[in-house]
């Protein structure tokens, strides 16, 4: 005990003792001889050794201990030869199989089999042991699986099994290398990753950026391998004795994912901070496993679910540029299908029947959505724009991320800088927000662009565009804040009016800038906040061009005659703004019947308040006004009872301010 325990000394006075009290006994001798041996005193230790072998009776291990001495002494055919000797007594334990094998010149891939054997054998036999003892034995099994792993460097099948070994036994670095080698010739082996992931998630404190980079790696692949968890229902299934249901998946990834997330550290010297660096992984590899997964060899293999870390990690990013662009292209094509099969549906219901080859029977703008070829419209058939395949395995990923998340300010400024460290010292603060055409990193960084001969113009575009969507939807959320504020509204979508000009995009963004305000206006006015309501529609005319200001003006001239006579139906309210709102009413659309006549009615009150409050001409102008306006409403609505009876009493009333005496009179 004392010997195992390290204490050789005490040992050494417990085994000299003995060896007194029992002089022929062989035991004594055996372990004095073990005992020099831990001191590194070869020639005494043989000596004890020789001797105890003298006894009438040795001790069972003697032969193989003075082989271990001899062998340490240089002496290989010394050892060779108690080994053989000791085999022919009784079959050799593992260890010292390894040791016969290697003296033996045996090949090196048997010599390190039988290291991982007796490195399990030892592991198994200090369990329950006392926990120095078990220490030790931890410790020598490390070693025999780093040695064999110096030997073979394939260990097979069994890599997460002397991966733990090595962790146990104090060699982590040595575990995270294996692992690490043995992902990279199967990325798809979810066991190898899984601990692989566990191995650098629960590493001591001081990791460097890279280290926490494969980190996330692993864990995005592990999220969304379905082959893990399917393994991990059928351990449950055995553990608990009860099915556990597929549906299950779902949560149980989520409450994953979220105890990843608690333990990132804040900074870790990552190019990101790990958390967001761990949902962009996990996002990307959630799309790539949407899409079936990614080949894991060159023309097939098994699918393969990751981030675009591993893709880099892997050196295989040219060939998922080309995979991701395939990808894209199929989504065009298929969204392309799906909306022509839709308008041709519509325009039959609508009395159209086209036929093959005579596209003239099809009205203007439906040609292309049933003839196949691309519309005319930029965004027809394009995949949604928070689940693009190629933004995810990019830099633009994260921007992406936080545009799904509802943070369109967050992604402006993530797309501020899509630059490697080296292109960002290079170039300064005033280059190009991409790296450079000859950057050697691009690639690494940008998998879904690699391999595309105008990758660099490609990102710088996409990023243009998702820097477009973070502006429209910073301009809706300012107009639909509590507190809107309408001017930073129409900031905003000014200036995604510019990028849309420089991607071709201008005529569809104001379409969208125009459907948001028009939603938002709708909203206020059904709760009755038409003030809020008529900014919202103020703000956006004053950003949009003519082609698509009638849509605004025609739910203004709604809304405005609305709030007119909302405020003209108040008691003792005062009526020259009811009747500016209701005369840009008029003029934005002439064609409301019932804003001409409020009209003319408010305008006959205001020149009756004119008059009473002493402004005979004020009073003969506002009617001469209500005249000429109900005349020419008259002309939209002829013979309309209300607006004649209503240009009748104006006129009437005209007649008789007419002969008052005015001011200078009297």
């Amino acid at each position: 005990m004392r010997l195992a325990a390290g204490d050789v000394d005490a040992a050494v006075v417990e085994f000299e003792r003995a060896r007194r009290l029992r002089p022929t006994a062989a035991g004594p001798l055996h372990w004095l001889g073990c005992a020099a041996a831990h001191r590194g005193d070869l020639a005494a230790a043989e000596r004890h050794l020789t001797a105890a072998l003298a006894c009438a009776v040795p001790h069972r291990r003697t032969l193989i201990q003075r082989a271990y001495v001899h062998a340490r002494a240089g002496a290989p055919e010394a050892a060779l030869s108690d080994l053989r000797a000791a085999s022919r007594i009784a079959p050799l334990d593992d260890e010292a199989r390894w040791v016969m094998a290697a003296l033996s010149g045996r090949p090196a891939r048997e010599v390190a089999l039988r290291l991982r054997k007796a490195a399990l054998q030892g592991l198994m036999s200090e369990r329950g042991a006392d926990p120095a003892r078990e220490c030790a034995g931890r410790a020598r099994a490390g070693a025999l699986v780093d040695a064999a792993r110096g030997l073979d460097p394939e260990p097979g099948g069994f890599v997460p099994l002397h991966a733990v070994v090595l962790v146990r036994g104090g060699r982590r670095a040595a575990a995270v290398e294996l692992l690490h080698e043995a992902a990279r010739r199967d990325p798809t082996d979810h066991r190898v990753t899984h601990t692989l992931a566990l191995a650098l998630l629960n590493s001591p404190g001081g990791q460097r950026g890279p280290e926490w980079e494969r980190c996330i790696a692993a864990w995005a692949s592990v999220l969304h391998d379905a082959g893990f968890w399917e393994r991990a229902r059928a351990t449950a299934s055995r553990r608990y004795g009860v099915a556990v249901e597929a549906s299950l998946v779902p949560a149980l990834r989520a409450g994953l994912r979220e105890a990843l997330e608690r333990r990132m550290p804040d900074d870790a010297g990552t190019r990101v901070a790990p958390g967001p660096l761990l949902q962009r992984e996990a996002d990307a590899a959630k799309l790539l496993a949407a899409v079936g997964g990614f080949p894991s060899a060159q023309g097939g293999g098994v699918p393969l679910f990751c981030g675009p870390l591993r893709i880099a990690e892997l050196g295989r990013s040219a060939e998922f540029g080309a995979f991701a662009a395939a990808q894209e292209a199929r989504a065009l094509h298929t969204g392309a299908a799906h909306t022509a099969a839709q308008q041709a549906h519509a325009l039959r219901a609508n009395g159209f029947h086209p036929v093959e080859d005579t596209p003239a029977a099809l009205p203007p703008g439906a040609t292309a959505a049933v003839t196949g070829h691309p519309s005319i419209d930029p965004a027809a058939g394009a995949p949604p724009m928070y689940t693009s395949l190629t933004y995810a395995f990019s830099e633009l990923g994260f921007a992406q991320l936080l545009l799904g998340l509802g943070k369109p300010g967050d992604a402006l400024a993530a797309l501020a800088e899509l630059r490697c460290p080296s292109c960002r010292a290079r170039g300064g603060p005033g280059a190009a927000a991409v790296c450079e055409p000859d950057c050697a990193r691009f690639d690494e960084l940008n998998p879904g662009y690699a391999g595309l001969p105008d990758r660099h113009r490609r990102l710088s575009l996409d990023a243009r565009g998702l820097a477009l969507e973070a502006r429209l939807s910073m301009g809706r959320d300012e107009l639909t804040a509590d507190r809107p504020d309408f001017t930073a509204a129409a900031a905003y979508w000014r200036r995604a009016l510019v990028h849309s000009r420089e991607l071709d995009r201008y005529r569809e963004t104001q379409t969208a800038i125009v459907d948001m305000a028009l939603g938002a206006a709708r909203a206020a006015h059904y709760e009755g906040r038409l003030t809020r309501a008529v900014a919202t529609l103020e703000a956006t005319r004053s950003v949009i061009g003519a082609n698509e200001r009638g849509r605004l003006e025609g739910q203004l001239a709604r809304v405005l005659a609305d709030r007119g006579i909302s405020v003209a139906n108040e008691e003792d309210g005062p009526l020259d703004q009811p009747a500016a709102d209701l005369r840009r009413s008029v003029a934005f659309n002439p064609h409301l019947l019932r804003t001409q006549v409020s009209l003319g009615i408010v305008l006959r009150r205001l020149a009756a308040a004119r008059w009473g409050s002493g402004s005979l001409s004020g009073a003969r102008d506002t009617l001469r006004e209500a005249i000429d306006q109900l005349t020419a409403a008259l002309e939209h609505f002829p013979d309309d009872p209300d607006l004649e009876d209503q240009r009748e009493a104006a006129v009437a009333d005209l007649d008789h301010v007419m002969w008052q005496p005015d001011e200078s009179e009297r």
